[in-house]
C-alpha cells in the first residue's frame, strides 16, 4: 500500500476557487493533503478541508487571520503508515538555511520522520541525517515570475519514502 501525499502552502490567495486547476487536480487525487500555512483567507482552508476531510492537515501561517488561527495550530505532529511527521510554518524569515536550521531545532527532541514547513518560497525536498526536510514552495501563479516557479511537493509513503517537487503552470 503507498499513501500519496500532496503538499502546497504559502497559496496567499482569497478564494479556493484561484488555487491552480493543476494544483486541484494533485490534491483530489491524493489521499492526504497537507497545508503549511499561509492561506491569507479562511476560505482556501475551507475549502481544502471540504476536499479532503479527515485527510487533511495544516497550520497557520504568520500572514494568516485569526479566523484561520482559531481553526489549525501552529506545529502539528501526525502519524501516516508509521512514519511521524511534523509540520510548521516558521515566523520568522531570513535566507533558507536559517529557517532550516530553525525548523530542525523546533522538532529536535520529537523523532520525526519527515518535517514539512513553508515560509520561503524555497521549494526543497533534502535529508539531514535520517530526517527529510519538505518545503513545497510557493503555492500561487502569478503572471510575472520575479519570484519562484508555483510548486507543490507530492509524497509517496509505504515502507520507504520518496519525494518530488512538480512545477504547478496552469
Amino acid at each position: 500500500m503507498t499513501v500519496k501525499i500532496v503538499i502546497l502552502g504559502d497559496t496567499h490567495i482569497r478564494n479556493i476557487k484561484e488555487l491552480p486547476q493543476d494544483m486541484l487536480n494533485e490534491i483530489k487525487e491524493s489521499d492526504w493533503v497537507i497545508h503549511v500555512g499561509d492561506y491569507v483567507s479562511i476560505d482556501v482552508l475551507d475549502g481544502l478541508i471540504t476536499l479532503k476531510g479527515d485527510r487533511f492537515k495544516g497550520v497557520y501561517g504568520n500572514a494568516d487571520p485569526k479566523s484561520i488561527r482559531n481553526k489549525v495550530k501552529s506545529k502539528e505532529i501526525i502519524e501516516i503508515l508509521g512514519k511521524k511527521i511534523g509540520i510548521t510554518h516558521p515566523v520568522s524569515g531570513g535566507p533558507s538555511e536559517n529557517v532550516e536550521s530553525q525548523v530542525l531545532k523546533e522538532f529536535i527532541n520529537e523523532n520525526v520522520d519527515i518535517i514539512i514547513y513553508g515560509h520561503t518560497h524555497d521549494a526543497k525536498i533534502s535529508k539531514k541525517g535520517n530526517t527529510w526536510l519538505v518545503n513545497p514552495g510557493k503555492g500561487y501563479l502569478e503572471t510575472n515570475y520575479f519570484d519562484p516557479r508555483t510548486t507543490i511537493a507530492i509524497l509517496n509513503i509505504n515502507k520507504k519514502i520518496q519525494g518530488k517537487l512538480k512545477e504547478i503552470k496552469t
